[in-house]
């Protein structure tokens, strides 16, 4: 099959989040499985080529003109994917699928699929709603909700990350069954391979070798609920003085929820290291003792696939994704989205590093078996072939 995928980010162009990895490892399992695949993305710089092909996969890097107003900055976007789609089957000839990732390349479907035959599948890996702390906020959020209910409305296929986001998008679009398949995240599991020196990777952090760490990773925002787990830091510390709590990721919230954490007098038990990925995140998975996924909303959480695969037990709180593929005390431990479960969940594991070791290897063993990206494309060829 020939076959476009449409994405505003790629860990080959920029890459703010969770969807950069997904769509890069899916592109390439997909080449993998014999396709012949076309990433259309966003270019992240003026040195960016605007062509290129990597491990297989041919990345088009489309610029834009920028815009005041984000959606229809948005809209920009998808125009200039468009264009670059109909150079490339100038040159290419047709595609099979189009494939948009989110709300923020719908409208790249939507205007293809007017005037192409072709198959249409949109992934929806988070919902405004969601987003937003699940709330119907005006504005800006409500011009999103009608981008991500006509993506939807239009394509062919919708592919929801969860169960949770299932059912999320077919009680606010009225979506039929039939037309919503849920397949998981995938982890490139093989990355997280090979020895550290846990000891030095925490001392480049100020953190002692015997000191009890808990891992943060993800944006900080409201709906991944960093400001829950600085409130739980206080109960803590009440067993576990010398604990430590990393923060690795960007966002609105950050200095807010700095501030918060010198009002409250737990300064010095955090670390907040901004965005960071490759070697140096999966070195900082690998010397934690658990990572903290402490959600209001949580469509599925590639966060947790990673941690499994570092062997490190998740606490994670059960809305959306997390409570569908953890086995509570066995991969991990759900909790509540309130500071005091938070507490709870994090001190567990704080109690008994054995078990906790042991249920990290429970979630090596479930990254293996169930969430490699060749089962994830292949579950993904089989919506395309529907």
């Amino acid at each position: 099959m020939r076959i476009a995928i449409f994405s505003w980010e790629s860990m080959h162009s920029i890459c703010v989040g969770g969807v950069g990895v997904h769509v890069t490892e899916l592109a390439a399992a997909l080449e993998r499985k014999g396709n012949e695949v076309h990433v259309f993305t966003r270019l992240g710089s003026p040195d960016q080529a605007w062509y290129e092909r990597i491990h297989g996969v041919h990345y088009h890097r489309c610029p834009f003109s920028q815009s005041p107003d984000f959606v229809e900055e948005i809209n920009n976007m998808c125009r200039a994917f468009t264009d670059v789609f109909f150079q490339t089957e100038n040159v290419t000839g047709p595609f099979d699928v189009i494939h948009s990732h989110d709300w923020l390349a719908s409208n790249a479907l939507v205007w293809i699929k007017q005037v192409r035959p072709c198959k249409a599948v949109l992934t929806i890996h988070s919902t405004e709603y969601g987003r937003c702390g699940n709330n119907f906020n005006d504005g800006n959020s409500a011009r999103i909700r009608d981008h991500e209910r006509h993506g939807t409305y239009c394509a062919d296929h919708v592919i929801a990350v969860s169960k949770a986001i299932k059912g999320e998008i077919q009680w606010m679009y009225n979506l039929p069954d039939w037309k919503v398949d849920v397949v998981y995240n995938g982890v490139n599991y093989r990355n997280f391979d090979g020895w550290i020196d846990p000891g030095a990777v925490r001392r480049h952090y100020g953190i002692g070798p015997m000191d009890p760490m808990a891992l943060f990773v993800g944006r900080i925002v409201y709906q991944k609920g960093p400001d829950l787990l600085i409130e739980a830091i206080p109960h803590i510390l009440k067993y576990y003085s010398n604990a430590k709590f990393v923060f690795v990721g960007d966002g609105e919230m950050r200095w807010g929820v700095e501030d918060r954490a010198k009002q409250i007098n737990v300064h010095h038990a955090t670390r907040f290291i901004g965005f960071n990925n490759g070697w140096k995140l999966r070195d900082l998975y690998k010397a934690a003792d658990v990572v903290c996924m402490p959600s209001r909303n949580e469509p599925f959480g590639l966060v947790l696939l990673e941690a499994w695969s570092a062997g490190k037990p998740v606490v994670a709180t059960s809305n959306g994704g997390p409570g569908e593929i953890i086995w509570h005390d066995i991969t991990g431990l759900k909790i509540y989205a309130n500071p005091e479960s938070i507490a709870w969940g994090i001190e567990t594991i704080f109690s008994d590093f054995d078990h906790a070791r042991w249920m990290g290897h429970n979630g090596r063993i479930a990254v293996e078996t169930a969430f490699s990206w060749d089962v994830v494309a292949g579950q993904v060829m089989d919506v395309y072939g529907r």
